[in-house]
C-alpha cells in the first residue's frame, strides 16, 4: 500500500471512494444485518478500517455503537473529522498490513469498505484476520464489502498471477491493488471466522473516465 498514492487520490478525487459523500452501496446490506449486529452482547463499539472521508458514518451510527475510524492517509482522516457535526469520533491513521492499534476485544463489529482490495498478499490478509479477530469480542462480526472479478471496470485491469490471484494495477489512480473471490476471503479468513451470510450488488458508477457497470458483493463473518 502506498500513502502518497491515497493522499493524492484525496486531492485528485479520481474514484468513487474519495468524491462521494452518500454512502457507499455496502450500507444497504449493513443495514439488513443490524438484526443480527445488535444480539452482539459486547462493548458498544464499531471500528470501520480504512474508513476515508466517512462517508459511512451515518449510516454506521445505525448500528448504535460508538464509531471508530481508521485510515492509511491523513487526508481523508481530515475530511471525516471536517464532516462529524456534534459526533464524537475517534478517528486513528493506520495501516491494514501492521498490527490494529487497538487493545483486545474491545469492539463489538469491525467494518471494511472497499479496503481490503489494498492487501494483496494471502499472508498479510490472514494477518488482519487475526487482527480483527483480536479486537473483537467473542461472537463479534467483521462485515467485508469488496470488489469482484466481475466488475467492468476493473476486468480489463486484472492480471491472474500463476498462484490465482487476481492483481490490478490502475493507471489512473496508479494504485495496485488485489480482487478477491468471496471463497478466498473465507479461506483466507479461516479458521478465524465463519461465514454468515453474502450478497451481491450492481450499479452505475461515473469515475473520471467514464461510467461503469459495477458488481461488488459483501460478507457478513462472525468471530469463532
Amino acid at each position: 500500500m502506498s500513502q502518497d498514492l491515497w493522499e493524492r487520490e484525496y486531492v485528485n478525487h479520481s474514484i468513487s471512494s474519495s468524491t462521494n459523500t452518500r454512502p457507499s452501496h455496502g450500507t444497504e446490506f449493513l443495514r439488513q444485518c443490524l438484526p443480527r449486529i445488535a444480539e452482539v452482547s459486547g462493548p458498544p463499539r464499531l471500528l470501520d478500517l480504512g474508513c476515508g472521508g466517512g462517508r459511512n458514518i451515518e449510516v454506521l451510527e445505525e448500528t448504535g455503537l460508538g464509531f471508530y475510524g481508521m485510515d492509511f492517509a491523513l487526508r481523508p482522516l481530515a475530511a471525516a473529522r471536517a464532516r462529524k457535526g456534534g459526533r464524537t469520533l475517534r478517528l486513528v491513521q493506520g495501516s491494514m498490513a501492521e498490527p490494529l492499534p487497538f487493545k483486545t476485544g474491545i469492539f463489538s463489529i469491525v467494518t471494511a469498505f472497499t479496503a481490503v482490495e489494498n492487501i494483496v498478499e494471502d499472508r498479510q490478509l490472514r494477518q488482519l484476520g487475526e487482527q480483527v479477530r483480536r479486537v473483537l469480542c467473542p461472537d463479534g462480526l467483521f462485515y467485508v464489502y469488496f470488489l469482484t472479478t466481475d466488475d467492468t471496470y476493473y476486468q480489463p485491469l486484472v492480471s491472474r498471477g500463476s498462484d490465482g490471484r487476481c492483481l490490478t494495477y490502475d493507471p489512473v489512480t496508479e494504485l495496485r491493488q488485489r480482487v478477491y473471490r468471496l471463497n478466498e476471503l473465507c479461506e483466507l479468513f479461516s479458521p478465524s471466522f465463519e461465514l454468515l451470510t453474502s450478497a451481491e450488488f450492481t450499479f452505475q458508477d461515473t469515475r473520471s473516465n467514464g461510467t461503469w457497470e459495477r458488481r461488488l458483493a459483501a460478507g457478513l463473518w462472525k468471530r469463532d
